[in-house]
C-alpha cells in the first residue's frame, strides 16, 4: 500500500482547474467587492506601465491588501489561520498583475480543497 502522500502528486494532476473559477476568487470578490476579472487586468495594466519605484510602491499596497484580506478571512469566514494565509497568499502574483498569477490561485485552490476533503 502506498504512503498517502505519495498519491497527492497524481491526484494535483488529475484535478480540472477550467471548469470553474477557484474559491479564492470568490472570496476576494466578496472582501473586495469588485469583479476580480476587472481586477486582474487593471492590476496588470498598470504594473505593466510602472517604473521601477511606481512597481515597489503596488508591491507594498499588494501586501497590505493581501494580509487584510487574510485578516478578514479569519475574521468575517472563520478560516483557521494556515487556511486564511494560503487562500490570501494565492492571490499575491495575481493582485500585482502577474501572467503567473492564475496559475498560482488555481494550484492553492486545488490543494486547499483537497486539504479541506482529507
Amino acid at each position: 500500500m502506498q504512503p498517502r502522500t505519495e498519491d497527492f502528486p497524481v491526484e494535483l494532476e488529475a484535478y480540472d482547474t477550467s471548469k470553474r473559477q477557484p474559491k479564492s476568487f470568490e472570496l476576494y470578490e466578496e472582501y473586495s467587492q469588485r469583479d476580480i476579472a476587472e481586477t486582474i487586468q487593471t492590476r496588470k495594466d498598470t504594473y505593466e506601465k510602472a517604473d521601477l519605484q511606481a512597481k515597489e510602491e503596488l508591491e507594498t499596497e499588494v501586501e497590505i491588501e493581501v494580509e487584510n484580506f487574510h485578516i478578514w478571512l479569519e475574521l468575517t469566514k472563520k478560516f483557521k489561520p494556515f487556511a486564511a494565509h494560503y487562500y490570501s497568499v494565492s492571490l499575491k502574483s495575481l493582485l500585482l498583475g502577474l501572467p503567473i498569477g492564475e496559475q498560482m490561485a488555481q494550484l492553492f485552490d486545488a490543494v486547499l480543497e483537497k486539504l479541506e476533503i482529507s
